[in-house]
C-alpha cells in the first residue's frame, strides 16, 4: 500500500468500524417503544414496498424468512402494525401499519431528513 494513502485508508476502516457498531445500538424509541435496527429495517421495507411478502422481503434485507417472520410477530405485538392473512392462500399475508405504526415510521422518516442534512451541511465545509 502507497504509504501516502495509509491514514486515509485507516480513517476510512476506523469510520467504517464505528458506523457497523452505531447500527448494532441503534434504537429508536417513538413513546414508549423501542424499535431495534432489524424491526426499523423491515419497518422502512414494508413503507417503500407495501405490496410485498415475507420471501421478497427477505431476499432484499438479506436474512432468512424466519427472521421476517419473527420481526414481523414482534413488530406486530408491539403495536406498530397488523398481519393479515389471505383468506384464499393461507400462506399468504399482508402486512398494515397501525396508527401508531404510522406515526413511528413518519417520526422516524424526519429524524433521518434531519440527520442527513447535518451531514450534508457538513460535508459541504470540507475541501
Amino acid at each position: 500500500m502507497d504509504s501516502q494513502n495509509e491514514p486515509i485508508v485507516a480513517q476510512i476502516f476506523k469510520l467504517t468500524n464505528r458506523l457497523i457498531f452505531f447500527e448494532k445500538k441503534n434504537i429508536f424509541q417513538f413513546k414508549d417503544v423501542k424499535l431495534y435496527p432489524s424491526e426499523i429495517h423491515l419497518i422502512l421495507l414494508i413503507h417503500q414496498e407495501q405490496d410485498t411478502n415475507a420471501t421478497i422481503m427477505a431476499e432484499k434485507l438479506g436474512v432468512t424468512k424466519g427472521a421476517v417472520s419473527q420481526t414481523l410477530s414482534r413488530l406486530e405485538k408491539k403495536g406498530m402494525l397488523r398481519k393479515i392473512k389471505d383468506p384464499y392462500n393461507k400462506n399468504e399475508l399482508t402486512v398494515e401499519f397501525t396508527p401508531l405504526g404510522q406515526q413511528a415510521i413518519q417520526q422516524y422518516l424526519q429524524l433521518m431528513a434531519s440527520v442527513h442534512l447535518r451531514y450534508d451541511q457538513y460535508l459541504s465545509t470540507l475541501t
